[in-house]
């Protein structure tokens, strides 16, 4: 009878322990499929490669720009030049090289990563939840990547790593914060270097980021860590990348580079002459009305996770009417609200302190307004926003 007792006992623990794993799965799963749908909602396949496939139309944004470029070496003459989003890493295998953490923190509050990309990754609403299962579904789809295990960063091998850096021509694709400097290149001939150059992260970032083990594994063989890598494989010995890996986890990557200036609306003094709706719809055609147009500002806002606004940047009419509402009501962007700033030069002023935090995330605060204007872009310049701000004291006319 106890040998009974004890085997049933033994039997019901182990239904138990199967039972929670086949749990644990199943939330995995669970996860898994919100973050699919997470990354659906707040548009990541407008801009990046995704694993899985089965999104929509694909990276519509940098297919479209890609488009652009080629109509204008084929004679149409007519296509507009596209500087921006041209080249976008790929998330097929990020999650393969990056710790799940690192990407989590990323996916809620973005810094610059890129110091050759004026662009940058947007401030999405991503909530925390919504970064967790999106980080499940790209862990699920990537596929598990177990790096070889490694002996931990040792300071003896710093100076070694710091030659390393410069020998194995690091500098051409990244820097390492203000400590090593990358290689100043012209923008044309970095974009005709293609994607390895353009997108070479400032490597201060990689011991916020990678495991070690991992960033080793990068080292020696991108490929076999992300299969999407653009970092071309160098023939390093073993030795030598573990200097060079010790060197970006534990050596001095210099002084914090200046915090970009950030333009405050009592800077905006009155230009001495007229503006008309025409000064600023040049400015809003630099960029703005790409979403915010009779065509497109109903789809763009719903796009990248935020509520529909239909704002219409590119005729006066449309910017007249402003944004509309949930409730079906209209609000102005040209009169000043309870803050005594018009919303349009609100959000694109909150671009300047958006930008500043995204280039020293510990140094500037993260602004708690709206979102900032243009979406992922640089901000207007102060010059700029003086033409905007005089077409606003004077009541926007026509």
């Amino acid at each position: 009878m106890n040998s009974l007792a004890r085997a049933l006992r033994l039997a019901g623990l182990g239904l138990a322990v199967a039972l929670s794993l086949l749990g644990a799965t199943t939330a995995s799963a669970q996860d898994a499929a919100a973050g699919r749908a997470a990354l659906a909602r707040y548009g990541c396949v407008s801009c990046h490669a995704l694993p899985g496939g089965g999104f929509g139309a694909g990276a519509r944004c940098v297919a479209c720009h890609a488009e652009v470029l080629r109509a204008r070496h084929s004679g149409l003459g007519s296509a507009p030049a596209v500087r921006h989003y041209l080249f976008v890493p790929s998330l097929a295998s990020a999650a393969r090289r990056m710790r799940a953490d690192a990407l989590v923190a990323y996916l809620q509050d973005p810094t610059h990563r890129r110091p050759r990309l004026e662009e940058s990754m947007p401030q999405l609403p991503v909530t925390e939840t919504d970064a967790r299962a999106m980080v499940a579904y790209l862990r699920v789809a990537a596929g598990a990547r177990a790096a070889a295990p490694s002996p931990a960063p040792q300071r003896s091998n710093l100076e070694a790593g710091r030659r390393a850096f410069q020998a194995s021509g690091c500098p051409v694709c990244h820097s390492f914060g203000t400590a090593q400097p990358a290689l100043s290149i012209p923008p044309d001939t970095l974009r005709a270097m293609g994607a390895q150059a353009v997108l070479g992260p400032d490597l201060r970032l990689a011991r916020d980021s990678l495991d070690p083990d991992v960033a080793l594994a990068w080292i020696l063989d991108p490929q076999s860590v992300d299969r999407d890598a653009h970092m071309p494989r160098v023939a390093l010995r073993r030795e030598v990348a573990l200097a060079l890996r010790d060197y970006l986890f534990l050596g001095d990557f210099g002084a914090p580079a200046p915090a970009p200036h950030v333009v405050v609306q009592s800077e905006l003094t009155p230009l001495p002459r007229a503006v008309r709706f025409a000064d600023v719809r040049r400015l809003f055609g630099r960029s703005c009305i790409h979403c915010h147009a009779h065509t497109t500002g109903e789809q763009a806002s719903a796009v990248f996770g935020f509520p529909r606004s239909a704002l219409d940047l590119s005729s006066y009419e449309g910017v007249m009417a402003g944004v509309v509402l949930p409730d079906g009501t209209h609000r102005s962007i040209v009169t000043p609200d309870a803050s005594g700033t018009a919303p349009l030069l609100a959000r694109l002023l909150t671009r300047h302190l958006e930008a500043a935090h995204e280039a020293s995330p510990t140094r500037a605060p993260r602004s708690e307004a709206a979102v900032g204007m243009p979406l992922g872009l640089p901000p207007l310049s102060a010059d700029d926003l003086r033409v905007i701000a005089t077409w606003l004291a004077h009541r926007a006319p026509h």
